[in-house]
């Protein structure tokens, strides 16, 4: 006997035996006179409720549900609001040195002007850009961890300045 054969055979003697069971619970006779209600009440096992009871239990999980949905927006916003205060000032000079450091770190003169800071910016960054010593690992290293970060806050902290 083949497979096929052999699952039509069971599916068979499944929905025979399910058609038995549904034929032996329920006559067809009586199928008008029940409230099909109290087919659902003895199945979940409640007891029939009035309609007030059942709008009241409406009520309180709607209001449950708002409240939960309330909550999960608070929890979303939560994390957003504290970003907000949260977020540093930007960086600044705390003193006239620290501002001088910055101009010597761009090689210009201190009070140089904002032009002449960038074009020493630039060429700096193109000076110490990692990728111009991609044949020597270490000066990679060096110019990616050491030079290019200098450069970059000097710059920062000289524009706020002007």
């Amino acid at each position: 006997m083949s497979i096929g054969k052999r699952l039509i055979d069971l599916a068979r003697s499944e929905l025979n035996s399910l058609l038995d069971k549904a034929a032996s619970r329920d006559s067809f006779d009586d199928i008008g006179e029940r409230d099909p209600d109290e087919d659902l009440y003895q199945r979940y096992g409640m007891s029939a409720i009035s309609d007030e009871e059942l709008e009241a239990e409406l009520e309180r999980r709607r209001n449950s549900r708002e409240a939960a949905a309330r909550a999960a927006r608070a929890r979303a916003e939560a994390p957003r609001a504290k970003a907000r205060t949260q977020a540093p000032p930007p960086p600044r000079p705390s003193s006239d040195t620290e501002l001088r450091r910055a101009y010597a770190s761009l090689e210009v003169p201190y009070g140089s002007d904002f032009e002449t800071v960038r074009s020493a910016y630039r060429a700096l960054m193109r000076k110490y850009h990692p990728d111009r010593h991609a044949q020597t690992p270490e000066k990679q290293k060096a110019a990616s961890n050491a030079s290019a970060p200098a450069i970059s806050s000097a710059i920062q902290a000289e524009s706020p300045a002007r």
